[in-house]
């Protein structure tokens, strides 16, 4: 349906003007100018999903509908015999779920222009991220989300990989080739090395996924 309303080329989306600089972070620290800039827009994507996470938290953790979902998540037929309609409120969270996604991708179009297809981009990216961090366990996932989006946006810097490359003398080498298309596969070789030796996740449960 999309694709037939909107085509399936990217469709460019402007920044606000009011987010359309970068700040100068160097500055105030004694640095030369313009040496330490970072993105308005990043920066306001960044805090604003600090922001959208705590309030998932705080709402999970600290409400009683909240704490009734993750009782449902650790034994759904007690909670069942208690009376207590957990699919509808398992449906609800799906829809929030939702909803806190559909806001991340308009808060991220600027940074990435939409077409019709890109969820399928992040459909097993956030697959490895909920796995990598324990399965039920959201500060699992946020730290997992953090830490592989962090490896990958280093190993997908040139500079960052040529040095790695010069300091261990693998110039010319097969390993050159290997490093420098690293950004492609680090996050799955990350994860399967933490899926080996502890395959309940960062922060899983004990005893989840390692029967």
């Amino acid at each position: 349906i999309i694709k037939a309303m909107y085509g399936a080329n990217p469709i460019q989306t402007p920044f606000p003007a009011a987010f359309a600089t970068s700040i100068d972070f160097g500055a105030p620290v004694g640095l030369d100018p313009n040496v330490v800039m970072y993105p308005a827009w990043r920066l306001t994507y960044f805090l604003f999903s600090l922001v959208v996470i705590a309030g998932v938290f705080a709402f999970l953790q600290f409400t009683t509908f909240g704490m009734v979902v993750r009782a449902g998540m650790a034994d759904r037929e007690t909670v069942g015999l208690l009376g207590i309609d957990i699919d509808k409120r398992f449906t609800f969270m799906f829809g929030l779920a939702a909803a806190v996604a559909g806001v991340a991708g308009v808060m991220y179009a600027p940074l990435l222009s939409p077409n019709y297809n890109m969820g399928m981009d992040f459909l097993v990216l956030s697959f490895v991220v909920v796995v990598v961090g324990g399965m039920g366990s959201l500060p699992g996932a946020v730290l997992a989300g953090f830490v592989l989006g962090i490896l990958q946006s280093f190993f997908s810097n040139p500079t960052f990989k040529r040095s790695i490359v010069d300091t261990l003398y693998l110039s010319d080498t097969p390993l050159d080739t290997f490093i420098m298309g690293l950004d492609q596969i680090v996050i799955y070789l990350v994860a399967i090395i933490i899926l080996l030796t502890r395959p309940r996740g960062l922060m899983g449960r004990r005893g989840v996924m390692e029967e």
